[in-house]
């Protein structure tokens, strides 16, 4: 499941995932997020992975070639995306080769602690973030 939060002062799409998804639930939740950051127009994305789990390989092609094109088109002014790891536990490997999709397709980066995540999206975003 996607949890998704909108913060407007820094323009950043906040995405807390939680509970195991397979990669049917996570296509299925990439798309809702599609529309809400067609509707709030992101400078940056926050993926907090966290508290969930499961292995999305089957989604890769999906996300590679149906998300990120929709997603660069849709959202023009989007600086970053950051994807926050659990730190204690293993990553799939099937999901670490999803993430070097990103990788080559965005700003990114992979963290395993929030105060850095939120300063490198801070640091991305800020020159085109609209003051509150």
């Amino acid at each position: 499941m996607a949890e998704y939060t909108f913060f407007p002062r820094n323009q950043v799409l906040y995405v807390r995932w939680h509970g195991h998804m397979t990669s049917d639930e996570l296509v299925r939740a990439a798309q809702v997020g599609l529309r809400l950051n067609q509707q709030w127009q992101p400078l940056g994305l926050f993926h907090d992975t966290r508290g969930g789990s499961g292995e999305w390989g089957e989604a890769s092609a999906w996300i590679e070639y149906e998300w990120m094109p929709k997603i660069k088109a849709k959202c023009p002014n989007l600086r970053g995306i950051a994807f926050l790891l659990a730190a204690d536990r293993p990553w799939p490997y099937s999901n670490t080769q999803l993430l070097m999709r990103f990788d080559q397709q965005f700003e990114s980066k992979v963290f395993y602690s929030l105060l850095p995540a939120w300063r490198w999206l801070d640091q991305c975003t800020r020159q085109l973030a609209v003051p509150q």
